[in-house]
């Protein structure tokens, strides 16, 4: 995943959707720096990209991505589980929490709502990233072991119920939603295996920057309005 992060088309188009929603919601002043904490920053992708911004706190179940973490320059990286750890150090304390490709991993989710909203701020935010679409289940999920797909309307019902405000609600991954919907819809059919794989297809360097750059134009349109279909949908909430 380390190695995946640094090139592969899908996670370099995460980190332009974050930044764009960084600035989009606490401007691009990096003077004035907010605190962050980002659930599940498996190996810093992400992470490194936030300290940009503000400090930040990151937490994960795996001492291996905490390790590398703290070696790309996130100090305040440990390992835990948001359900099960101690809250009192952090009530209020947070402008921004996000979850990026998490809460699908999490039995609870909703406690991990309930959570998140006691560690942010008075109209503090939250980001999110969820694989988008029940009917896209496939052997993928499950050698990622997820618990779930998010349809929208599981997804705001539970940020609601949870107090959270929504600002935004927009799939991502839309262009190119008809290739990966055939290519899981094959695999569910002619190719499921006894073990269960992920299905990242490695591309030719000219292929993978174009697949980069169809997600840069994506993120543009995200930032002025809401992309009505795609494979992952993205959410941003507001604690009330």
């Amino acid at each position: 995943m380390a190695d995946l992060e640094k090139e592969y088309w899908w996670h370099k188009g995460k980190v332009h959707l974050i930044e764009a929603m960084i600035k989009k919601y606490f401007g691009s002043n990096r003077e004035n720096p907010i605190e962050i904490m980002e659930i599940g920053c498996g190996t810093g992708g992400v992470t490194s990209i936030l300290l940009n911004y503000g400090n930040v706190t990151a937490i994960d179940i795996s001492e291996e991505a905490v390790t590398l973490n703290k070696e790309s320059g996130v100090k305040n990286a440990f390992c835990g589980d948001v359900n099960d750890m101690d809250l009192s150090p952090y009530e209020k304390k947070f402008d921004l929490i996000l979850a990026l490709d998490v809460l699908e991993h999490i039995q609870d989710d909703i406690e991990a709502m309930r959570r998140v909203h006691y560690m942010l701020k008075d109209n503090g935010m939250f980001f999110i990233n969820v694989p988008a679409h029940k009917f896209l289940w496939s052997e993928h999920d499950e050698a990622l072991h997820h618990k779930r797909r998010y349809h929208s309307f599981e997804m705001i019902s539970k940020l609601k119920d949870t107090s959270f405000t929504i600002l935004k609600k927009s799939y991502f991954v839309t262009f190119t939603s008809p290739i990966i919907i055939l290519y899981r819809i094959w695999g569910n059919l002619f190719g499921k295996s006894a073990y269960p794989k992920t299905s990242y297809v490695m591309l030719p360097e000219i292929i993978n920057n174009f697949f980069i750059n169809i997600l840069k134009l994506e993120v543009k349109m995200v930032e002025k309005f809401n992309l009505p279909f795609g494979v992952t949908l993205t959410v941003v909430a507001r604690k009330k």
